[in-house]
């Protein structure tokens, strides 16, 4: 069963294996083992007795493993350690769960306010990852389960995430998995389903999809996952089609099923039935009724066979506590063989209108030859047990026998299922030939997803001679092409340096305008008072007009307009203070 949904057991059996570093590769190697029903590793044990220490996280990973594998862990004071760490104050809900779930492992007393400092616990944390820690601790705790804490299972499921059919948590596979694994041990002691069977299904859709993943960490708590669906009060189950039977032929009739649980463990005790099972048109492959075998592991055999792709829905009858699966459809495609019938191979002289080869093809391939002048034209049909059929690919492939160039044309069928290539070979010369003569063989290919294989018929050899054509034929080989050499535009003939330097002067004149302007004006410069707001606004207009020639000169306008935000600040306070250093002066005056 195991091996139907993983596959590869050695592969699994080689990720948990030596070597082991620390107490929680040892813990996830052991769980692991144990889920999968490996064989446990002897040297744990000595591992374990070697390096647990008297803390907290030691003692959980050792107490796991001394439950599986019966292990000692001869630590002095471990059960007053425990309750201690379970009394503090401050604990937290990991501490607490790592507590309560060492001193069940390890069969020691624990101490009896711990419930309800779990319950007062959870709700002030109020997180996913609390609440099922909450779940595993109280599972082990002796006396009935709070039913507040039942009950919140569902309100905490209503968190997670939907995308598609698959619900998770923001935490991820661990969250979720730890979730689920609280979920279950809690609700098989409170004796009650506490998840939807919607929820439960979309759950295990999310862990399953996991399990494909690389990495110790994912593969881990993809088990635990699987491991807490498949020990649930509701366990989902899904199918696997067995010996690749979904594709049914003459010699293999039969349609082969598996129902398991997440573990891909098989479901005892269930039975299964062929709802319907019908292709497009409306025929039927399998009759409704039960299928043979049992246990969760069914087969059934083809009433008929049809070619096509069918649709078979399956119906179970499952044992308590487990859920049909979310889809009970299987693709089933039926293959079938064809044959070539009614062929017909004609070579026609087209200026004579005389036909020069015909053959049925019952005496093997054609000999024949081939010009400008010749009309070639096959017709056959395609017959299976049901008689004439079209399928998706046929064509007719000539191969030149010196160059091994292909040459393809399809073959289009009427009404009636009579499929024909009609070639023409003054006008396929040099458009499909590329004007080379030589020998060809023919063969006709067919091709489809309902046939076992393709088939591939020898026809002809055709001797095709045809004139060389005055541009070079085309090159249909694998060989390299010619390099592509490309020219780009010069760059326009600049001006001459004169006008440059007179455009120059004719752009700088404006400022020796400006300058003979305020000298006219009787602009005094000396007048000016040198104070902190006189040399930011000037130094701040001076940096304006730096940043505008730095953009002309390339720097992008984002990053001109990032400058020119700080220096017109500066600038702005600075020229506010010095004019109303001004007005003050001249109203003092």
């Amino acid at each position: 069963g195991i091996n139907a949904e993983y596959g590869d057991r050695e592969k699994i059996s080689s990720v948990f294996t030596l070597p082991i570093d620390s107490l929680k590769s040892a813990y996830q190697v052991t769980v692991a083992r144990s889920i999968l029903q490996l064989p446990l590793l002897d040297s744990t044990c000595d591992f374990v007795a070697s390096n647990t220490q008297l803390a907290l996280a030691d003692l959980y990973f050792a107490s796991h493993i001394a439950k599986i594998q019966g292990c000692q862990v001869d630590i002095a004071g471990i059960e007053d350690y425990l309750n201690s760490e379970i009394a503090g104050e401050e604990a937290s809900m990991n501490s607490l769960f790592k507590a309560v779930t060492s001193l069940s492992n390890l069969e020691m007393t624990v101490d009896s306010s711990v419930a309800e400092k779990i319950a007062a616990k959870v709700k002030k944390e109020d997180t996913v990852m609390a609440y099922s820690l909450a779940y595993l601790a109280s599972a082990v705790l002796p006396g009935d389960v709070p039913k507040d804490l039942v009950d919140s299972i569902e309100d905490v499921a209503h968190r997670a995430d939907t995308i598609g059919n698959a619900m998770s948590f923001e935490g991820g596979l661990m969250e979720t998995s730890m979730f689920l694994k609280g979920a279950a041990v809690l609700s098989q002691k409170a004796g009650k389903a506490a998840l939807t069977d919607q929820m439960t299904q979309r759950f295990a859709n999310y862990i399953v999809s996991n399990k494909d993943k690389s990495g110790k960490s994912n593969l881990f708590y993809t088990l635990v996952g699987l491991d807490a669906l498949s020990s649930g009060s509701l366990v989902p189950t899904h199918l696997i089609v067995l010996d690749n039977s979904a594709v049914i032929s003459e010699s293999q009739r039969a349609l082969k099923v598996s129902l398991v649980n997440p573990l891909g463990i098989t479901v005892k005790d269930s039975t299964a039935k062929i709802v319907s099972a019908k292709g497009a048109a409306g025929q039927a492959i399998f009759a409704p009724g039960p299928m043979a075998g049992g246990d969760g592991v069914f087969e059934v055999s083809a009433s008929g066979l049809a070619r096509g792709v069918f649709s078979a829905e399956l119906g179970f009858e499952l044992p308590s506590g487990y859920l049909a699966p979310d889809n009970s459809v299987v693709k089933v495609k039926c293959v079938l063989p064809v044959e070539l019938k009614n062929a017909a191979f004609k070579l026609i002289d087209v200026d004579d209108n005389r036909v020069i080869t015909s053959s049925d093809l019952s005496g093997g391939m054609v000999q024949g030859k081939a010009d400008l002048s010749t009309r070639l034209i096959f017709d056959f049909t395609l017959l299976d047990q049901s008689g004439e059929v079209t399928l998706h690919q046929v064509f007719v492939r000539f191969t030149n026998t010196k160059t091994k160039q292909n040459v393809f044309f399809i073959a289009q069928a009427d009404l009636k299922k009579k499929y024909t290539v009609d070639l023409n070979f003054r006008s396929a010369a040099a458009k499909s030939f590329g004007s080379v003569a030589g020998e060809y063989t023919v063969d006709l290919v067919v091709g489809d997803a309902t046939l076992p294989q393709a088939m591939v018929v020898d026809v002809a050899t055709i001797s095709l001679d045809v004139p060389d054509s005055k541009e070079p034929a085309a090159d249909l080989s694998k060989q390299a092409k010619p390099e592509i050499t490309h020219l780009f535009r010069e760059p326009e003939k600049r001006p001459p340096q004169v006008i440059s330097t007179v455009f120059t002067a004719l752009v700088l004149l404006p400022g020796l305008v400006l300058l003979v302007v305020w000298a006219k004006l009787g602009a005094n410069v000396s007048n000016m008072q040198l104070s902190l707001p006189t040399i930011g606004f000037h130094g701040g207009l001076l940096a304006i007009i730096a940043s505008y020639i730095n953009f002309f000169l390339g720097v992008n306008m984002f990053t001109t307009v990032k400058y020119l935000a700080g220096v017109a600040v500066v600038t702005f306070l600075c020229g506010q203070r010095l004019l109303s250093s001004i007005a003050a002066a001249k109203k003092a005056k």
